[in-house]
């Protein structure tokens, strides 16, 4: 609780920072937000650590092949880091380029997921 309050903060303390330095230099306003974006990415990363301690655990538990989890992280990295960029991009007025991120980082979530959909379908033939 105490570690989202803090990123709270920071967001907070960012966000105000852009809307000031954005009246005066609106070029380096940009800057600001990217920067506060990061440290608030950097300061979640225990709580990553821990979701994919979590993930491990569950696919040991259930005897659910691990290598599955690669793809899997590999698809929420690219989720995250899209949105991210595609943000960025719409705080710059730039939604055309956000819109295109945000399309080829789906086509490349799809790709990578093809082989776990193949292994869930296996999985589900063997059990019938």
């Amino acid at each position: 609780m105490t570690e989202l309050l803090k990123i709270i903060a920071v967001g907070l303390i960012t966000v105000f920072a852009h809307m000031i330095v954005k009246q005066t230099r609106p070029e380096i306003a940009i800057f600001i937000s990217i920067a506060g974006s990061i440290l608030i990415i950097i300061m979640a990363v225990d709580t990553l650590n821990s979701a994919i301690s979590s993930f491990y655990n569950i696919f040991s538990a259930t005897n659910v092949d691990t290598s599955l989890l690669t793809p899997l992280f590999k698809i929420i990295a690219i989720g995250y880091i899209a949105e991210f960029s595609a943000n960025i991009c719409l705080d710059a007025g730039a939604s055309s380029i956000a819109d295109k991120i945000l399309f080829v980082a789906k086509l490349v979530i799809l790709m990578i997921a093809l082989p776990i959909i193949t292994t869930v379908i296996d999985m589900v033939v063997e059990l019938l």
